[in-house]
């Protein structure tokens, strides 16, 4: 029979923190378990939905039949959130609930983590990143990039919270997490 692992699934926007939770979690977890991480950032030219993207590296993780955990960072209805914020594509949130029961037959316990950060918190994260990206880009190019940052970190809070509270089937928290935490300090081991 093969072994059903625990996922823990770390939602937030960009540059609040999630990829350091899952990275320090990782680290952590590791230290006791088999634990593995998949990093989902949108839709594939040979996905065939919008629900593969999650689906297929689950499926080679399982394959694999060692996995006690596995740490997703972004999941789910992100891909409802994005494609309609940075692309204008609507995708049906049946495709994400799909996405999370794909993923609750697949294991033991799921657990999903929001972190919450303000705008002011994420600010300078954005900030130093399109300094990165636009070395040379204009104050005005670099102040525009900043405002469509803002607006998307507002609007993904709230299609999220409505998302998690009134259409998701899964438990879940929103977090603040303190740096060297881990996905642990937030559930039940």
């Amino acid at each position: 029979m093969p072994m059903l692992p625990r996922i823990i699934a770390v939602l937030g926007p960009d540059r609040v923190g999630k990829s350091t939770l899952v990275e320090n979690s990782f680290h952590t977890i590791n230290e006791f378990a088999n634990v593995e991480k998949l990093h989902f950032s949108g839709p594939k030219p040979h996905h065939n939905n919008p629900i593969d993207q999650y689906i297929e590296p689950l499926n080679k993780i399982l394959a694999q039949n060692t996995a006690e955990y596995i740490l997703c960072d972004r999941g789910f209805s992100e891909v409802c959130f994005y494609e309609k914020f940075r692309r204008n594509i609507v995708i049906s949130e049946q495709w994400a609930v799909a996405a999370e029961s794909y993923f609750f037959s697949m294991s033991k316990s799921i657990d999903v983590l929001m972190v919450e950060r303000s705008w002011e918190w994420a600010k300078e994260n954005h900030l130093k990143e399109i300094d990165e990206l636009f070395p040379n880009a204009t104050q005005y190019y670099k102040r525009n990039q900043l405002l469509v940052r803002e607006e998307e970190h507002k609007q993904y809070y709230n299609y999220m919270k409505d998302y998690l509270e009134n259409i998701s089937t899964l438990p879940y928290q929103i977090i603040q997490p303190k740096l060297g935490e881990s996905v642990l300090d937030y559930i039940l081991v």
